[in-house]
């Protein structure tokens, strides 16, 4: 069982993509795996049977109804029959975008039950994917633990952004700016811009879309392309969230760098309490990340995980 683990835009739905066609490109690798796919948003799991529906779904409108039927007597495990079945002998690849939602939705016991049928069949392979690792893999506490290969995506380096912007660039006939990004103030500037936004390549194809040789020479320009592109998910992202914590993130991006709960419960005005249970959760949630100074250990220091959502929420503050 391997686990892709990446923030989001990094690559995950590409790499498994990409890794499932290539596998399956292979003649006699075809004849051996049933590959099944569910769908990356996973609204319709909310269930360790509901997980097994949508397997059968991804088998066949056939496959679905009988599934249902089943569903509805309460027999999960004619579904993990139904399924083992259509197989035919063949090894299942279970390809799963966020695990960790799934694994939320499908709950412990439900995370038990697809651990037994795994390993009483031995013929279902996991392949997931996750924005960071999550207890249900993680944590002595739960059935998967210890259960897959963990794979971390790497970011793009600037010289790989830089050839990515240069592709594009050509693609499109714009001969000015591949031109400059040849040149050693091109890959510079992409330097620059690449410490401001990082690596994740969402961002750089993002950037590439929209961005021209004068806007990346004058750095800013290049960055505020990208930020008006990522500005519609970013406010629904922050929409999401409970106003309390949606306060606290825009004190956070509004300060140069960590602060403590403290300063952070003065500021927008809560009890210390409530800031950090707040702040608990936007961890959880990977909004934010906490910290010990060295020299007192008893406060924490919380920062912002996405340092483009500072520089994002800056901009829309001018």
């Amino acid at each position: 069982h391997t686990l892709l683990v990446a923030p989001r835009g990094a690559g995950k739905t590409h790499t498994l993509r990409v890794a499932l066609h290539r596998s399956l490109s292979d003649a006699s690798t075809m004849k051996t795996v049933l590959p099944v796919l569910i769908a990356e948003d996973s609204l319709a799991i909310g269930s360790y049977a509901d997980l097994l529906v949508e397997m059968a779904r991804a088998l066949g409108p056939e496959a679905a109804d009988e599934a249902r039927a089943l569903r509805r007597a309460r027999d999960p495990v004619g579904i993990e029959a139904l399924v083992i079945q259509a197989a035919d002998g063949r090894m299942i690849l279970l390809a799963v975008e966020n695990l960790d939602r799934v694994f939320d939705a499908i709950g412990v016991t439900g995370q038990g039950s697809l651990r037994a049928w795994v390993e009483t069949s031995t013929a279902v392979l996991v392949f997931g994917t996750a924005p960071a690792l999550f207890p249900g893999v993680a944590s002595r506490e739960f059935p998967w633990y210890g259960s897959f290969i963990i794979e971390a995506l790497p970011e793009l380096s600037a010289d790989d952004a830089a050839m990515l912007l240069r592709g594009a660039a050509q693609r499109r006939g714009d001969e000015d700016l591949a031109t400059f990004l040849a040149s050693d103030v091109g890959r510079a500037r992409v330097a620059e811009v690449h410490r401001v936004i990082g690596g994740t390549p969402r961002r750089w194809h993002l950037l590439a879309e929209g961005v021209d040789a004068a806007g990346l020479d004058a750095v800013t320009p290049a960055i505020e392309v990208l930020l008006d592109r990522l500005a519609p998910q970013y406010q629904q992202l922050l929409w999401q969230l409970p106003a309390g914590e949606q306060r606290l993130i825009v004190e956070l991006a509004r300060g140069p760098g960590p602060r403590s709960v403290s300063d952070l419960a003065e500021a927008v005005g809560v009890s210390n309490q409530s800031a950090s249970t707040a702040l608990g959760r936007l961890a959880a949630e990977r909004w934010v990340t906490s910290s010990k100074d060295d020299g007192d250990r008893r406060t924490s220091w919380y920062d912002l995980t996405d340092a483009l959502l500072r520089s994002y929420l800056q901009y829309r503050d001018r």
